[in-house]
This record gives structure tokens, C-alpha cells and sequence, in this order.
């Protein structure tokens, strides 16, 4: 990891950047290694920008005094990219064996932007279930996006035509090349901020989506996320995870089912 100690060019000393790495790992479990040094410092720098401030030492002051550049920062560096339909085959799976006379709950439990949730609330209404889905994620700003339901057109390019027309608004003007989530599908869904790490689930669920977060974490980390998740399934549900996540080796009790898919017994 090459570092630069000069404050004038805003570079991270190797003490920076452990002590930034290891204020995002106890507030978001994600794990920030060397290889992860230039996306740290271009998200640093970003906020460094906003805050008006030059100097790497004054802005980790500012973290310690400033509760919401805080959270401003933790927004910076945990926000991923997603788009709508992503791993289609989960929710492809669910309309194609749950019954959609018998009403669902459901836990988007890592949502960013909200492509996830409102990808599954079309696709159940498109086949007539009933449901409710509670949305979460750390970030604030995520959430602030997730209420207004207003994408990019790049992001809805993998849904269907005849899905795309019945659920969603295609913006004028300068909104040409924005989408809105229709008010029938954004009634199905609730959103709020939940830490993975330290908040306690208080409700149970018949579906439990935790998807593209937990690569993030250390296997300790994975271990206690799957644990509560699964506390918070009711027995029978179902458990998703990222294609590219594994939860081998954790003792979950859970069966696989399809690849990233597995039920509670």
C-alpha cells in the first residue's frame, strides 16, 4: 500500500488509513484492506470536499465531534452499486413455488437504494401475492433514495417491457431519463435504518433477502449476521444470500435449495 504523509495532497498515512479502516469495520463490519486503500481515500476525498477541510488529521477530528459527518462518511464508503432484477432467479424461485394465497413478510435486510425491494414487490404483485416488505440499511442517504423511488432508466434495463409499463412512471423533461416507482408498489414497502451489527431484529419473517453485503464482512462478522437473521426467519422461510456470498461452514441449520438460496427447516 503506498502512502503519501503530506497533508497538502490529502493523502492517507498507513496510521490514517488503519484508523478509518477500523472506524468503518465497527460501525459496518465491512473490512477494508490494503487493496482497499484508493477507494477509501477517493470516498475520504469526496467528503473532504463537502466538509471544506484540507487536512486528513482535521477531518478524523471531525468524525469524533461531528455525529452527523459521521454518518455522512459511513454513507460514503458502504454505498454499492445495484440495479433492478439483479439475481432474478431468487425471486423467480419464490413466484414459482410459494403459494400467493397465503400472505408474505418479508426482510430486505441490507436494501441500498431500494432496487431489491421494489424488484420483488412488482414481481409479487404481477402474480397476485399478498405481502409486506420491511427495507433496511445503514446508510441515511440510501434511505433518502429508497422513499423518493426515482432511478436512473440504465438501472430498470434488465426488467421486463410489460413490467416496466405497469409499475413504473417514465419521467418528462428533465426527468426524461428517470423512472418512478408507481404509489401501488412503494405502499408495499417500508423502509428504515437497521445496523446489521448491533440493532435487534423485532419481528419475524417468512423471507429474509441478505444479499451482495456480506463479502464484505470477516467470517466472524458473517457468523453473528447470518445467526440473528436466522433467529428473525420463521421456520419453513426462506434465506437469501448473494451468489457470490457463502455461507458454508456457519452453523445456520439452514438447507440449500437453489445456489444462494437455502430454507429454515
Amino acid at each position: 500500500m503506498a502512502v503519501v504523509s503530506s497533508e497538502k495532497t490529502k493523502e492517507l498515512t498507513r496510521a490514517q488509513f488503519i484508523k478509518l479502516s477500523g472506524i468503518v469495520y465497527r460501525e459496518s463490519g465491512i473490512v477494508l484492506n490494503e487493496k482497499k486503500y484508493n477507494l477509501l481515500m477517493a470516498r475520504l476525498v469526496r467528503r473532504m470536499r463537502k466538509t471544506k477541510i484540507s487536512s486528513v488529521s482535521d477531518y478524523i477530528r471531525l468524525l469524533s465531534d461531528n455525529n452527523d459527518e459521521f454518518n455522512e462518511f459511513i454513507d460514503e464508503v458502504t454505498t454499492n452499486h445495484t440495479f433492478f432484477f439483479r439475481e432474478n432467479q431468487h425471486i423467480e424461485f419464490l413466484v414459482n413455488t410459494l403459494d400467493n394465497n397465503k400472505p408474505l413478510k418479508i426482510w430486505c435486510a441490507a436494501s441500498s437504494s431500494g432496487e431489491e425491494a421494489f424488484s420483488i414487490a412488482v414481481q409479487l404483485l404481477e402474480y397476485s401475492f399478498k405481502f409486506s416488505i420491511f427495507a433496511s440499511d445503514i446508510s441515511d442517504t440510501m434511505l433518502k433514495k429508497c422513499r423518493k423511488a426515482v432511478y436512473p432508466v440504465q438501472r430498470v434495463k434488465n426488467v421486463p417491457r410489460s413490467i416496466l409499463y405497469k409499475y413504473f412512471q417514465k419521467g418528462k423533461n428533465r426527468w426524461k431519463n428517470y423512472v418512478r416507482v408507481k404509489p401501488e408498489v412503494r405502499q408495499h414497502v417500508q423502509f428504515a435504518k437497521y445496523n446489521l451489527l448491533s440493532d435487534k431484529p423485532f419481528d419475524t419473517y417468512d423471507i429474509i433477502f441478505c444479499r451482495n453485503v456480506m463479502i464484505y464482512f470477516d467470517l466472524r462478522t458473517r457468523k453473528n449476521v447470518v445467526n440473528a437473521l436466522c433467529r428473525s426467519l420463521n421456520p419453513g422461510g426462506y434465506f437469501f444470500t448473494g451468489l457470490s456470498e457463502n455461507i458454508h461452514g456457519l452453523e445456520h441449520g439452514l438447507k440449500t435449495v437453489l445456489p444462494g438460496g437455502y430454507r429454515k427447516p
